[in-house]
């Protein structure tokens, strides 16, 4: 009993010097780690309805709903890391990095925003795969802006102090690469759908990435979050 006591303790101080080491309260990890599955499993129904789409079961619908559904995404992400940073910026100040970081994260969540409405509308018949490919270059946008914010964020933390924390370190950056990679590759297909070649066929692709990175992004930080709560 004693034996079980003392583990619970030491597992409750081990977490405590985790989220120290992360700059949150418990308060902002759980709001980092309910953003961060919400982010996931978002990117995730993209990625499968893009997948649907391309192998031909309804491409405009499911287009239109992976584009909701990556909006979304983007609008999750963009508050966990904006969660994190607010923790990781109080207690130092103003300083061209933070305001930078913060800026990065809003702008990716209002293109969430943007992007998600314009899936709706396209969802109801307007204008739909014109919107659908603008939707995709404000995706392709917003994650060349959230890979900057992040890799921003964690240079200010600071040093990694042990093994976890570098382990983390490694993932984000590895994360907020594969964002700039699919950021620009779904610009590069939202402009040639515009141009009409092959549109939806493009859409859905830029779509399967763009699921792909925010279900690689919102798992690697929902990890490390619930980790400290085991």
């Amino acid at each position: 009993m004693d034996g079980n006591l003392g583990m619970t303790q030491d597992r409750a101080v081990a977490n405590r010097r985790a989220m120290d080491r992360l700059g949150l309260d418990r308060d902002s990890a759980k709001e980092v780690e309910g953003g961060s599955v919400g982010e996931a499993l978002t990117g995730a129904a993209a990625l499968v309805l893009g997948i649907l789409g391309v192998i031909g079961i309804s491409p405009p619908v499911l287009a239109s709903i992976g584009a909701m559904c990556a909006g979304v995404a983007l609008l999750l992400g963009g508050g966990s890391i904006a969660a994190e940073a607010r923790e990781a910026f109080r207690s130092r100040g103003q300083s061209p990095m933070r305001n930078s970081v913060l800026a990065g994260v809003g702008l990716e969540s209002m293109a969430g925003i943007a992007g998600a409405t314009l899936g709706l509308l396209a969802l109801l018949g307007v204008s739909r795969i014109t919107l659908l490919a603008v939707a995709v270059l404000v995706f392709g946008t917003a994650l060349l802006m959230a890979s900057g914010a992040t890799a921003g964020l964690e240079q200010f933390v600071g040093p990694a102090p042990d093994t976890g924390r570098r382990a983390y370190r490694y993932a984000s950056y590895g994360a907020s690469g594969a964002d700039v990679v699919v950021g620009a590759g779904a610009v590069v297909l939202g402009i040639l759908a515009l141009t009409g070649t092959s549109s939806l066929t493009l859409v859905l692709v830029a779509l399967i990435a763009v699921g792909a990175a925010t279900l690689t992004t919102g798992s690697t930080l929902a990890t490390r979050m619930f980790t400290l709560f085991k």
